[in-house]
This record gives structure tokens, C-alpha cells and sequence, in this order.
């Protein structure tokens, strides 16, 4: 063997040797990458299947939306309240197929298939190959993410939106290491101002990402860039309104009716007033308690669903994001940019949100990046020689989430399994409480034994809508106690019937609360006016159903 030759072998043993553990998984992760992609995108369409739920939800916020999107198609009428992206989108195929609810939940699997395949695209090769494998494959088997898959919430669509953002944004400006003037690159500009339009009018929350991205280009010292994607992005939201004005004769914000509520210490009693600059500083404590020690370790498998926030695991968070954000800006652009993205969008969302809504989907569309950042922070420490041990603890956590998260997941299958069947064999009730089959019920015999042009009121309209196929007008609130004016606003609304439901306050359990916006609504009318308020029918013997004739 000549010199040269064994040279070349020595140096290549040195070279494998000196290959630390993460940089053989990532060696191997990043050669069988597509591989893996396949297999997640299996058993995501697997899982899904199994986890399908042919049934809008009790909380109406999914039935909303298919609502909106529906006066869309039949009275043009623009979808101003929450996203309108989203029932935008849904009512081409109401349009093209009416109103198939299967079909529509099958948007939601089709957005979260694409969302696996662009979330890969975004991070592969920019990232640690064995982490983002590893999320991938998380994400493939996690209930709480499948779930949306079939639900007509806007998550999987966002979730979607977002992955094709990142792909993008990458793509074109963080791989990119310059200033780009308008002239050279317009186009680019064009598109990224209309993605991170879409993020916004998907969840009012995504106008966030401009935010976010304004700020990376500040960090990275990039002010052109900076200045024409502002600019850029005010002139397309300015033509989306204006087309929004002129075509739809729509003059509604996305943001009035929902900030208005946000900014009130209690969002269903105005007269609580306005939070102040401490409350929603308490604000942002108490919701990343609940998010963070609740939701993101819920997600994961290690804490039950019904549980107390713990202030020890949301610190836990909060140390790994730092440790994450100082790799991020010495070592990875794109994890960098990752990062200010969470720390803008949940940072927003802690600080309006009120804490009684505690909701896991408002944190939900952000989990597979969540995760590929903490865990990325924990990886680039662990290529610290003095914390070398965290490359083969690591490993150990990642088999043990693996294990927890499909613990639950079958759990939810099995759970699902015979719902399903059922469902499939045209039992639209199996499975709901009997307030709930009570309510629907009454909604069905309402619909078909009440003329079309007459109005009836209810507390949960979207879904009355869904199951008798007729619009319903909602009583969501008690704005006055003075019965004059509540019998005005129904009558101003041709309202002539009214059901009250029994719905439960708690819905996995019976107890003496419920759902009283309705009854509390009659009662003080009837207080005054007790011949106005005229009882018609009953539905159910547990849980009952009443209608009621408004007499003016």
C-alpha cells in the first residue's frame, strides 16, 4: 500500500471517529430521509382514517365555519367574523357538491398530508436530519393532531399554510444571504406578501408571521428587505379590502367584533370593563401555565387531559426555548427564524387571550415546530463536549415519547372504533348525551314544522343548521336585562320561536349546570310579559328540549 493511500485511510478513521454520535444519526436520517417521509405520511393517513369523526362538534366553532361558508355560496354574503380564508375555501366545494360534510372534512386530511410534505420540504437539510425525522414521526402518530384531520376547524388548514410559508420563506430569502431590492426581486416579494396575507385571513392570529419576519430581517441587518415586504404586504391587504368593500359591499373588520371581546376582562359581560396593562401581564403568566404545563406535555403523553397546571414544567419550557434561541442565533438562520415566529405568535396569543378559554388548538398548529425547536436546543447542547451524555440521554427521552404518545393515540382508537362503525352505519346520534340528541332533535322538528320565513332562535345555531338544514338565529349572550329591549331585538329579527336547551355546562358529565344563556334570556322577559312566552314542545325525558312561541 503506497504512503499516500494509507494517509488517506488514517485520516478517514480519524475523521470517523471523531464523527460524534448526532452526526452519525444525522448522516444516516438525512440519506434515508424520504424513506422515512413515506412511512410517516402512511401511518398519517392510517391514523387518520381511524380517528375519523363523520360529526361536527358540540363546541360549533367547526359548524360555524361550514355556516359561513354556506351564506357564502347562497346569499353572497363575505365571511367577515374569525378567518374568512378558510370558509373562502369551503364553499367552492359547497358550491360545486352542497353541503357534504364528509367531503369538507376530507380538506382537512388532504391539508394535513400537505403539511407534512412542505413541513419536510421547509427543514430538510436545514436542520438536524435524525430531529426532523423524529418530529415527523411524532407528528404522524399523535392523536391530538389527527384529530383535526377530519374536523372542519381552520387548525389543519393553517397548519398547512404555515408549513408552505416556511418552505417558501426559506427557499427564497433565509438560503439567500442578501438584500434583495424590489426591482431585482418583486416577484418574490409579491408572493411572500401574499402568504403571510393568507396566514392572517386563515386566523387573525397569522398576521403575526409579518411581524415576525420583519423582525428577522432587522436581526439579520437586511432593511431592504424589511422595508419592501412592508410595504408590499400593506399594498396587497389594502386591495384585499378594497375588493372586500366593492365587491362584497362588506365593510366588517375581521379584527372589531373580536378584539372588542378580547380586551374585556370577561368576554360574555361587558360591564366588567376593559382589562388594564397588569391584567394582561396576568394574562400572559396564567396562559403560558396553562399552555405550556397543560396542553404542550398533554400533547405528548405524559400528563392525562383532565389536569392542574404546574408552574415547574412551564418553566422547564421556558428554559429549553432559551437554550434554543441562543443556539439558534450563533449556529442555525433557519432556526433562528423559527423561533422569533413562536415567540411573536404565542406571545400574542398569551397576552389576548382570555385564560378561561384554556383551549389546546390555539397552541396546537404550532406543536411540530415547538418541537423541532426545544429539541433542537437540547441537541446542539449536547454537542457541547462538556454535555456530550445528552447524545445518548437524548435518544432515551425521544423512545419514551415515542411509547407515551402512542399510548394515547390508541387509546383514542379504540375509543373511536366503534363510533365509526356506527357512524358509517347511519347512526348520526351514537355516542352524544342525551342533551345534546335532545337538542338536535328539537332543531329537526323545528326546521320542518316551522314555515321558512319565520326565525328561530337557540344558543348553538351553527349546529342546529348543520343537522336541519336551515338557518337559525343565535342568542350567544345577555347584553341588557331590560325585557323590552330583549323582545325587540328578537322581533327586529323576525324571531318567532325560541328553543331552550338543556345543555350541559360540563359535557362529560350530568350535573345541575347548564348552558343557561337561553333560559336566562326568556326568564326576564317572561318576568315582565309572561303571556308573551308560550310553550309548544317538549323533546326527551332527561336532558329535555323545549321550544316556545314568542307572542308580541
Amino acid at each position: 500500500m503506497s504512503k499516500h493511500k494509507q494517509k488517506l485511510k488514517t485520516k478517514q478513521k480519524v475523521e470517523s471517529k471523531s464523527k460524534d454520535f448526532f452526526e452519525k444519526t444525522d448522516k444516516f436520517f438525512d440519506k434515508q430521509g424520504n424513506v422515512f417521509f413515506w412511512i410517516s405520511l402512511f401511518f398519517t393517513i392510517l391514523f387518520s382514517f381511524l380517528l375519523f369523526n363523520l360529526r361536527v362538534s358540540e363546541a360549533g366553532d367547526d359548524s360555524a365555519y361550514i355556516l359561513r361558508a354556506f351564506e357564502l355560496v347562497k346569499e353572497f354574503k363575505f365571511p367577515s367574523f374569525q378567518g374568512p380564508l378558510y370558509p373562502m375555501l369551503m364553499s367552492i366545494f359547497i358550491w360545486f357538491f352542497g353541503l357534504n360534510i364528509t367531503l369538507l372534512k376530507s380538506l382537512s386530511l388532504v391539508s394535513i398530508i400537505f403539511h407534512l410534505y412542505f413541513f419536510y420540504k421547509a427543514f430538510k437539510g436545514r436542520v438536524s436530519g435524525f430531529l426532523l425525522i423524529y418530529v415527523m414521526i411524532i407528528i404522524s402518530f399523535n392523536a391530538y393532531v389527527l384529530y383535526y384531520s377530519s374536523q372542519t376547524y381552520s387548525e389543519a388548514f393553517y397548519l398547512f399554510l404555515q408549513a408552505f410559508f416556511f418552505f417558501y420563506f426559506f427557499k427564497e430569502f433565509v438560503s439567500k444571504q442578501r438584500d434583495f431590492g424590489l426591482k431585482e426581486a418583486w416577484g418574490r416579494y409579491l408572493i411572500l406578501g401574499m402568504l403571510l396575507l393568507f396566514l392572517g385571513l386563515t386566523r387573525s392570529i397569522g398576521y403575526g408571521a409579518f411581524i415576525a419576519v420583519i423582525l428577522f430581517f432587522l436581526v439579520t441587518l437586511r432593511w431592504k428587505s424589511a422595508l419592501f415586504t412592508t410595504g408590499v404586504f400593506v399594498l396587497e391587504f389594502g386591495l384585499f379590502s378594497a375588493i372586500k368593500k366593492f365587491i362584497f359591499q362588506s365593510k366588517a373588520s375581521q379584527f372589531s367584533s373580536q378584539l372588542n371581546r378580547l380586551m374585556q376582562v370577561d368576554p360574555f359581560n361587558a360591564s366588567k370593563g376593559k382589562e388594564d396593562f397588569g391584567g394582561f401581564i396576568e394574562r400572559f403568566l396564567e396562559n403560558s401555565n396553562l399552555y405550556f404545563s397543560k396542553h404542550i406535555y398533554k400533547f405528548l403523553g405524559f400528563r392525562p387531559e383532565m389536569l392542574e397546571p404546574k408552574t415547574i414544567l412551564t418553566l422547564i419550557i421556558y428554559a429549553l426555548f432559551v437554550v434554543a434561541i441562543y443556539f439558534a442565533f450563533k449556529k442555525n438562520k433557519y432556526l433562528l427564524f423559527t423561533g422569533i415566529y413562536l415567540t411573536v405568535l404565542i406571545g400574542i396569543t398569551f397576552v389576548i387571550v382570555q385564560t378561561r378559554w384554556d383551549q389546546d388548538r390555539l397552541i396546537l398548529v404550532y406543536l411540530p415546530l415547538i418541537l423541532l425547536f426545544l429539541f433542537s436546543g437540547i441537541y446542539y447542547l449536547g454537542k457541547q463536549r462538556s454535555y456530550r451524555i445528552i447524545q445518548f440521554l437524548l435518544p432515551v427521552l425521544f423512545i419514551i415519547i415515542f411509547f407515551t404518545n402512542l399510548n394515547v393515540l390508541t387509546k383514542k382508537v379504540k375509543t373511536n372504533d366503534e363510533y365509526l362503525m356506527q357512524s358509517l352505519a347511519g347512526n348520526e346520534f351514537y355516542g352524544m348525551t342525551p342533551d345534546w340528541i335532545n337538542y338536535i332533535k328539537m332543531s329537526q322538528w323545528a326546521a320542518k314544522n316551522i314555515p321558512e320565513d319565520v326565525l328561530i332562535a337557540c344558543r348553538k345555531p351553527s349546529i342546529s343548521f348543520i343537522y336541519a338544514k336551515r338557518k337559525f338565529f343565535g342568542i350567544y349572550r345577555i347584553k341588557t336585562e331590560d325585557p323590552d329591549e330583549l323582545l325587540n331585538t328578537l322581533k327586529e329579527r323576525n324571531v318567532k320561536y325560541v328553543i331552550m336547551g338543556s345543555l350541559r355546562k360540563y359535557p362529560k358529565q350530568k350535573t345541575e349546570y347548564t348552558i343557561n344563556t337561553v333560559q336566562r334570556y326568556l326568564y326576564h322577559i317572561q318576568k315582565k310579559y309572561p303571556q308573551k312566552i308560550k310553550h309548544v314542545q317538549t323533546i326527551g325525558t332527561d336532558e329535555q328540549a323545549y321550544l316556545f312561541e314568542i307572542i308580541y
